[in-house]
Parts: C-alpha cells; structure tokens; sequence
C-alpha cells in the first residue's frame, strides 16, 4: 500500500512539474516568456529544432512516463514470477541510470530559448517539482527493487 501511494505522489509530482512554469525569461525588462517543461518543449519545435525537441521529449517526457509504468507494475503484481520480477527490476534500475538526465535536459532547455542580449531568468516552482519528482522515482525504485 505504501508503495502504491508514494507511486501516486511521484506521478503527480512529475505530471503537475511538468505542467506548471519552470522559468521566466525577461528580456530588456519588458518582454516576459514563461515557460513550463511541456511548452518549452514544443517552444523548440515552433523555433525549427526538431532534433532538440525529440531528445528532450524522449528523455524528459516519455522515459520518465515509461519508467513509472513499469515501477507500477512492479508495485501492483507483487505474486509474479521471480523471472519477470528480475526483468522489471533490471529495467527499473537502468532506466534510474538516465533518470537525472532529465534534470539535464532542462538546463539544456534554458540555453537553446533565445535569450538576446539583455535577458534574466526567473525559476518558478515547477522546475522544483518537477526535480523532486525524478529524485522520488529514483527512491521509489530502489525500494521496490530492494523488496
């Protein structure tokens, strides 16, 4: 049981860091952007980087959703086989390898938003959620794979 609520915190940490604004960048002190992880996101798409915005999907988006339904599975199956579980657990542990990437990634988000030559930024909760979020799947995991 509480596999499955510390499963349930970590998701909403992720989806709503995701979601809600990471940063404020401010321009010549007049003009303001804010930007969440999903809208900068397709921010690079708009601006003609679609090489970008594949690499920061992939590792900021879609591994962290597929790591966490594979750490559900493995919360909500706890009478499968041995096999099975070693599998997860082995995938669960590589994909951990990756798992501060997307903190990463958005650092490589912050540099590719055209700043100009005059510009501040902002940090917003969002980048702080969403940051705890990876650090409580990487928790979450060694502790199931510990079980």
């Amino acid at each position: 049981m509480i596999y499955r609520l510390g499963w349930l915190v970590t998701a909403i940490m992720l989806g709503v860091g995701a979601a809600v604004p990471f940063f404020t960048f401010s321009k010549f002190y007049v003009f303001d952007d804010t930007f969440s992880l999903f809208s900068g996101i397709f921010h690079l798409l708009s601006e003609g980087e679609p090489v970008l915005f594949a690499l920061v999907f992939l590792f900021s988006i879609l591994l962290p959703v597929y790591k966490m339904y594979v750490l559900l599975r493995l919360i909500n199956h706890t009478a499968m086989e041995e096999q099975l579980r070693r599998r997860y657990t082995s995938m669960l542990m590589l994909l951990g390898k990756w798992s501060m990437l997307d903190v990463f990634v958005v650092a490589v988000l912050i540099m590719t938003i055209k700043l100009g030559a005059v510009a501040s930024v902002e940090v917003h909760g969002g980048l702080y959620l969403f940051s705890a979020g990876v650090l409580a799947s990487m928790l979450l995991t060694h502790l199931v794979g510990r079980r």
